[in-house]
């Protein structure tokens, strides 16, 4: 299960669309500390790939295609949640039934 720290590292990255700076990510997720813990739990369940590029080495992450497919089914959620008119059908029984 993800936390929701790592809900908001993924769709973080999928706004941004490209490998992006650690640093950056915090920012864009809004999270302040063990951001490190968060996305190496995220790339154990194959969600995110880290890369380090150039001198000083700077860490890149970026989302796979799994990734991408869970953050944008997390967005999906999130608008149904958000969006007063597309609020989850409450479950009918058939008559004579209880709920």
């Amino acid at each position: 299960m993800l936390g929701i720290a790592q809900q908001r590292i993924l769709l973080a990255l999928l706004k941004e669309g490209k490998p992006t700076h650690v640093r950056r990510v915090m920012e864009l997720a809004g999270i302040q500390y063990n951001i490190r813990h968060h996305i190496e739990a995220l790339r154990s369940l194959e969600l995110v790939e880290v890369r380090e590029n150039g001198y000083p080495r700077r860490k890149l992450v970026s989302l796979t295609e799994k990734g991408v497919r869970v953050a944008r089914l997390l967005r999906e959620i999130e608008s149904l949640l958000q969006n007063s008119h597309g609020a989850l059908p409450t479950p009918r029984t058939s008559q004579g039934e209880d709920p």
